[in-house]
């Protein structure tokens, strides 16, 4: 239903909340503005994670920490998927936590 809105309390879709079954990296932001962030989330698995970093909806496809997950996801081979690594100085700025 492209473009239809639904109104509260109105039933998703069953398959819209699951993660594809392909390794997964949600990006998402609780500052966004735009989007309830826990709309931009999966249920974490195998093959799912979430990362979590400030910035605005519209900044988002700007943002070099967005840009830096994007790239680390990229540079993986093939087959070989692990979740993101927010360890070290990195954890200053990306949530990985469950949520």
């Amino acid at each position: 239903m492209r473009g239809a809105q639904r109104g509260k309390g109105e039933a998703v879709p069953p398959g819209v909340r699951r993660a594809p079954p392909v390794p997964t990296t949600s990006i998402y932001s609780r500052s966004d503005g735009i989007v309830a962030w826990q709309c931009s989330v999966n249920e974490p698995g195998p093959l799912a994670e979430n990362v979590g970093l400030h910035a605005s909806h519209v900044g988002m496809g700007m943002n070099p920490l967005a840009m830096l997950v994007i790239a680390d996801r990229l540079a993986q081979p093939p087959g070989a998927w692990r979740p993101f690594d927010a360890s070290g100085n990195r954890r200053w700025f990306f949530d990985t936590a469950r949520v």
